[in-house]
């Protein structure tokens, strides 16, 4: 038997997720508990404040891809008609409900929301959303939420937006956003008769906070040591278990073990690569149905991929200091308002990549563009000529990150390790 060497925080997050796995059967498929599907770039924080769960579309996307489900379930969309142009990410769990079988699904399967949240992006989201919406029965309601654009960028984002971010995203542009928070609570509070709190929202923006500094204490520890001492494959389980959790205390709790444990093996020389030569970037989403192949560059080549989007950009782009006599939805809309923006958009994008190469010390990276899903594929191009004038190499892979047919793994492999070989050793 292989000896697992996983980190013992990973195998809490894991413990933690499958314990509210159990609870969300229970409680909501169960119990007929209210819920919410949202889009990841979505105020998520209102409703950790209501105590209403979240599925997060991303999320429940990327675990549908991680037990192998995708092929069936967009072998169905196919013959449903649908065109496989459609946004990967957001068509998958869409599917599973027009599949109808909850023995199959993730988890049991998605049953009637209280309502699906999205924000509006790309060309087909929202027809998704309204159809997925219809498919419940139709009394479902279809919230998206729009975000103005940014005229003038300025100087780096990312050293500007967790205390100047009123200057950062503009005046004019956060009332617009909090006008709109304010019609999702209404709405929340008339379909649940709850009452949202000001101070529990205050305390769960403050609770991400303290979740997104102990993120930047990982980023530092992993960026400024050689070999490296945590697999790309254990940040992202624990970063995002954090992530989609972060607006309670287990959420702080969980990444300050994380966080000590790493330091622990940074103390004891522990490497996952002992051999380490070469340090690699993942650009854009993650590859969820096998995230075993940031691994297998490391015996072969003794290269590691030590960074993805997911690993501090709760850090870098979601913390959001205010003081006590400012509104926390003020705050919370300057969280949201250029997210989406900030991971794919030119400019946002790219500026912040090339500080991780430097941060990480990477001498290459490879980009993932996403077949079927323009909104992440937008700042692709930009951000890859951005890394080579800062001196990083880049490989450029086409693919999908959560269908698992349109992946060759292989010619991946082979790709790959011709460009650590070509590109970055030579």
């Amino acid at each position: 038997m292989t000896e697992d060497t996983r980190m013992a925080a990973t195998h809490a997050a894991n413990a933690y997720q499958k314990a509210g796995q159990a609870r969300f059967r229970e409680e909501v498929i169960a119990g007929g508990a209210p819920y919410v599907i949202a889009e990841a770039v979505t105020p998520h924080e209102i409703f950790h404040a209501l105590d209403i769960p979240v599925i997060s579309l991303p999320w429940y996307s990327a675990i549908i891809s991680a037990k192998q489900l995708s092929p069936y379930y967009f072998g169905l969309m196919d013959k449903l008609g649908y065109h496989d142009g459609l946004p990967r990410y957001g068509s998958l769990p869409f599917m599973t409900t027009l599949d109808g079988d909850r023995d199959r699904a993730p988890y049991g399967g998605l049953p009637k929301p209280l309502m699906i949240l999205e924000r509006l992006r790309g060309d087909f989201g929202q027809k998704i959303g309204e159809q997925w919406a219809r498919a419940f029965g139709g009394d479902v309601p279809l919230v998206s939420l729009d975000s103005s654009s940014l005229a003038d960028l300025g100087s780096p984002w990312f050293d500007r937006n967790q205390h100047g971010w009123e200057e950062l995203y503009g005046s004019d542009r956060l009332d617009f956003q909090v006008e709109q928070l304010k019609g999702v609570i209404a709405l929340t509070e008339a379909l649940t008769h709850r009452a949202l709190d000001p101070e529990e929202l205050r305390k769960v923006m403050h609770l991400v906070n303290q979740a997104g500094e102990q993120v930047d204490r990982a980023k530092r520890l992993i960026g400024g040591t050689k070999p490296v001492p945590v697999s790309l494959p254990e940040q992202l389980t624990n970063i995002m278990a954090a992530t989609w959790n972060r607006g309670g205390q287990w959420a702080v709790d969980h990444l300050t073990a994380y966080c000590d444990e790493i330091e622990e093996r940074i103390d004891k020389g522990y490497a996952i690569c002992p051999n380490e030569k070469v340090r690699l970037l993942w650009v854009n989403n993650g590859l969820w149905f096998n995230t075993g192949f940031y691994r297998a560059f490391e015996e072969s080549h003794g290269a590691t991929f030590v960074w993805s989007m997911y690993s501090n950009f709760l850090s870098d782009g979601y913390r959001k200091y205010f003081d006590d006599g400012v509104d926390p939805l003020r705050a919370l809309a300057a969280r949201h308002i250029s997210m989406n923006e900030q991971l794919h958009l030119p400019g946002w994008m790219a500026e912040w990549i090339v500080q991780q190469a430097k941060d990480y010390q990477c001498d290459g990276a490879v980009v993932l563009v996403p077949i079927g899903d323009r909104m992440s594929s937008f700042g692709t191009k930009i951000c890859q000529l951005a890394l080579e004038q800062a001196g990083i190499p880049t490989l450029e892979l086409t693919a999908s990150m959560v269908d698992s047919r349109l992946w060759d793994n292989d010619a991946m492999i082979a790709k790959v390790g011709r460009f650590i070989e070509e590109r970055i050793a030579a």
